[in-house]
């Protein structure tokens, strides 16, 4: 009877078990193409640790294991690609205008005294060049691509 009990013991902490360990295995891929998730107001910027509370200078970078990175300004994500740059993860912005996500390779940024983000960067992005444009001309500033925007040095 002993032997009985003890089985039971083992065989109903694996039934409790099992679904605890296959969950936490994930089994799930990362989808790169999704930007992190953020919380205004609540979430804090990995750079800083201030609260995240103006999408409009808000950007992420998303390793493939699922680790998410969040930064209330472009500037500080930039200095966290450090010397590897992007590597394996995916780096998102948002727009200045729309205040979507955009893929941070495909933006174009702006960069100036006149453009003031919450860490002082002066970096603002756009999906659409011709916003840029638009922005940078108001404000006597440049317009950069990625590669520029990540080769400056801040």
């Amino acid at each position: 009877m002993r032997t009985r009990a003890y089985s039971r013991r083992i065989f109903l902490g694996s039934a409790v078990l099992a679904p605890v360990v296959l969950i936490g295995c994930g089994g799930q891929e990362v989808d790169l193409s999704q930007p992190p998730q953020i919380t205004l107001g609540r979430d804090t910027c990995d750079g800083c640790g201030m609260i995240i509370s103006d999408e409009r200078y808000a950007a992420g970078l998303v390793a493939p294991d699922g680790t998410a990175s969040l930064f209330d300004d472009v500037g500080e994500m930039l200095q966290a690609l450090g010397d590897d740059k992007l590597g394996e993860r995916r780096a998102w912005v948002h727009d200045w205008n729309s205040r979507e996500w955009i893929d941070a390779t495909t933006g174009s940024y702006v960069r100036g005294e006149e453009a003031v983000t919450p860490m002082g960067f002066g970096i603002v992005a756009f999906g659409a060049r011709e916003d840029a444009e638009a922005f940078a001309v108001e404000r006597g500033a440049p317009v950069l691509t990625w590669d520029e925007v990540v080769a400056l040095d801040l």
